[in-house]
């Protein structure tokens, strides 16, 4: 098995309503909304069936709790992944988490025989959250049970080669323990990059600023995002 037989399969849950000046740009046009898909992916590498994220949980649940959600005719990831590609949720091996905010989670409990794997700083923050961050881990005291109730995560501290093929590294600032994924493809390496960035156009210049990029609003720490 090589990273010939490697194939990445992205997998839309759905989209949820953000700020364009408060989520997607910093320094944008607050008020404006935008509909953003949430993606996780899925990943055979001919050894291995890896799901890295979780995604959305149904509509209902995210907008009554999070943000205004529309699926679209988009699936939670077990049933795509059933109905689309002909996997069952038992032949995924292990979950790859970019971080533990809520909807990177969801669902995690349908693959009963998967590894879960996550960042050390996440899981950290994920069951002892600042405030601020109550709503965003689900945590308790708002009487949510977060997805990850009960679940045991392998903790990576540093960048290292999860599986075969698969390496996590820090890409810190929209969350504390924010990871990116790399996934070696015959194409090259192929990075999911969670959050750090949310479009495209994240990766483009703010001419007006004198920026290279136009960074996300959404952020733990703004240094550490603009090193990302």
């Amino acid at each position: 098995m090589g990273i010939a037989e490697t194939k990445i399969y992205p997998i839309n849950t759905g989209w949820l309503e953000a700020d364009l000046g408060t989520y997607i740009f910093w320094k944008g046009p607050a008020g404006k909304k935008y509909w953003n898909p949430v993606y996780c992916h899925y990943v055979d590498t001919g050894e291995h069936k890896i799901l890295i994220d979780t995604g959305l949980c149904d509509a209902e649940r995210a907008t009554q709790y999070h943000h205004k959600c529309d699926k679209r005719g988009c699936l939670e990831v077990h049933d795509h992944l059933e109905q689309k590609l002909g996997v069952h949720p038992d032949e995924i091996d292990a979950i790859v988490f970019t971080h533990l905010h809520w909807d990177h989670v969801q669902n995690m409990k349908k693959f009963k025989n998967a590894r879960y794997i996550a960042p050390k700083g996440e899981i950290e923050m994920a069951y002892n959250p600042l405030p601020l961050y109550y709503r965003t881990y689900e945590c308790g005291i708002l009487d949510i049970e977060p997805a990850y109730a009960g679940c045991v995560f392998e903790a990576i501290g540093d960048e290292c080669e999860v599986l075969p093929g698969i390496t996590m590294f820090h890409t810190p600032g929209h969350s504390v323990g924010h990871m990116g994924v790399t996934v070696a493809t015959s194409a090259g390496d192929i990075v999911v990059a969670g959050d750090a960035i949310f479009v495209e156009r994240n990766l483009e210049p703010n001419p007006a600023e004198k920026w290279r990029h136009w960074v996300p609003a959404r952020f733990v720490n703004s240094y550490e995002g603009w090193k990302s």
